[in-house]
């Protein structure tokens, strides 16, 4: 993969998940990544506790996904020595990187307001749940309450009458992410041109309302949500169950184009010229006859007929897929979607790719996440520290190193 983004330097003050990703997402582009953490560690490394996972120093598969291809150090920021070893970094890195909560990095001056006029040219980037104004913004944010729930997404998603939905994990935190990387790469633009560095501001909340926007604007034109699945956004833009308890998902937009295909696809040529489906108004208005027509249709064949069908007459439609079947996708593989990684333990686990790839279809490697302070001594020997004086602020507890 090509490292477009070799030379520039990113100090990754972040845990859990959105904030993390972003810097694992800058060192897929060939960033140097150094990841602080707390002498405790992020909080995150024992998110698979929640979920099945291992979390031990051998396999921790949550953990490596957010953080992979970074340097890793401790440091304790509630110290002046602490800090003065941040301000060290800083110095000479492009992009500072953080999700903590802004009461607390005002209460420990590392504000944007307090780092910009000492490195001027420093890209601060920061990911908060509810944004930065109003009297709501302090409140603790995360991919549930702030993306799912105050964005509308959690009780408007599911089927109409059964309530809020079971999110997937991290959505709203990687959707998110990638609004923070855009918003840094233009501001490494400007910090090239310039060599003045810029604020960069993305939420959870504010991110929900962009990627529900195409919702939220019909919404106010009278279309509602949540729905059923009897009235979805035509009766040919839907899911349907096949014959063999599989399911076929539906694209077709252009109604009025492509109504003639979709008849003869699912062998029904008699409804092509029938007034009550065969425009897109009289489809709309009849959508609960003609949803279950269709259904009554697909249960008759396996997915795979209906699979050749649909691409035989080239209509748009989704294999419909559980998540762990994506794991196994030739489609993905093909396109180095995945990746294999193999654990200290000796255990492998499929990972997901950054989804940009540059110079063609080659994934980003995917090299091991950092035990916590793993290059402590590494990276504090880089900026001008002796090994007396790294013993030292080990001993006092500023900083930790891993074995």
């Amino acid at each position: 993969m090509n490292r477009v983004l070799e030379g520039v330097k990113v100090v990754d003050l972040t845990t859990y998940a959105a904030a993390p990703m972003a810097g694992r997402m800058l060192a897929d582009f060939g960033a140097e990544v150094i990841k602080i953490e707390p002498l405790s560690g992020d909080p995150f490394r024992n998110f698979g506790l929640s979920c099945g996972a291992p979390v031990d120093e051998l396999e921790n598969p949550c953990y490596q996904l957010e953080n992979a291809n970074k340097r890793g150090i401790t440091l304790n920021l509630k110290s002046d020595e602490g800090k003065e070893i941040l301000f060290k970094l800083l110095k000479d890195a492009n992009i500072f990187l953080t999700n903590t909560r802004m009461e607390a990095l005002k209460k420990m001056q590392l504000s944007y307001e307090d780092l910009q006029p000492m490195f001027p040219h420093l890209i601060y980037g920061h990911i908060s749940g509810f944004g930065l104004e109003g009297a709501e913004a302090s409140l603790p944010g995360y991919d549930l309450t702030a993306f799912w729930a105050r964005g509308g997404a959690l009780l408007d998603l599911g089927p109409k009458g059964t309530g809020p939905i079971t999110t997937p994990y991290a959505v709203g935190d990687h959707s998110s992410t990638l609004a923070l990387v855009s918003g840094l790469l233009g501001a490494l633009h400007k910090q090239t041109k310039t060599g003045k560095g810029e604020k960069v501001l993305v939420s959870l909340f504010g991110t929900a309302i962009y990627l529900n926007s195409l919702m939220s604007v019909p919404c106010q034109y009278g279309d509602s949500f949540p729905k059923s699945r009897l009235h979805p956004l035509t009766p040919i833009s839907a899911s349907y169950c096949c014959k063999d308890g599989e399911w076929i998902t539906l694209t077709i937009l252009d109604y009025a184009r492509d109504w003639p295909k979709f008849c003869a696809a699912i062998g029904r040529e008699d409804l092509v010229s029938n007034e009550k489906y065969n425009k897109p108004e009289a489809g709309k208005q009849n959508s609960e006859e003609l949803v279950q027509l269709i259904a009554g249709i697909f249960e008759t064949q396996d997915r795979e007929y209906w699979i050749k069908m649909m691409t035989k007459y080239d209509l748009p439609f989704g294999k419909t897929q559980h998540i762990i079947e994506t794991m196994k996708d030739p489609l993905a593989w093909e396109n180095q979607y995945l990746v294999n990684f193999t654990y200290e333990s000796g255990n492998t686990t499929v990972m997901p790719c950054t989804p940009v790839q540059f110079g063609g279809n080659k994934a980003a490697p995917c090299e091991k996440a950092p035990q916590l302070g793993e290059h402590t001594k590494e990276v504090l020997a880089e900026i001008g520290y002796s090994a007396e004086q790294i013993n030292e602020l080990i001993v006092r507890k500023i900083v930790s190193s891993y074995k």
